[in-house]
């Protein structure tokens, strides 16, 4: 079995379906696991306010002229590939100390993570019980 490095082009991963983007808000956690023989490939990550959805509503983005209030985020594909790419299953609770330091929005403003996923065949990183 091979070892997996992120982002490293494998001919299985043309195989695979791209995984849905999905919406983690405030007080909630992206927890992605994959069966025993894969492993967690971070696809897309993105941190802070900038679309309407689950966790900003149309009527909160409509009051928000400024950019830094709504629009505002960062690539976060770095981080999440550092806390899960490679591993059989990962925790990121939001708020996360690490995105949070990025800082795309103003500092008091309630950012979210949209992230999506997929898992490829490959052997982990590091054993978690």
């Amino acid at each position: 079995m091979e070892t997996f490095e992120p982002h490293q082009s494998h001919p299985l991963l043309t195989c695979l379906c791209i995984g849905q983007l999905e919406e983690f808000c405030q007080l909630e956690t992206f927890e992605p696991e994959c069966w025993k023989n894969e492993v967690i490939v971070i696809e897309k990550a993105i941190y802070g306010r900038h679309r309407v959805g689950k966790c900003i509503t149309a009527e909160e983005a409509a009051m928000s002229e400024n950019e830094r209030f709504f629009g505002c985020s960062t690539d976060a594909i770095g981080l999440l590939d550092a806390k899960c790419s490679g591993r059989k299953r990962c925790q990121v609770r939001i708020p996360d100390a690490d995105l949070e330091r990025t800082e795309p929005c103003l500092r008091h403003l309630k950012m979210f993570l949209e992230v999506s996923y997929t898992c490829m065949e490959g052997s982990c990183r590091e054993q978690i019980l």
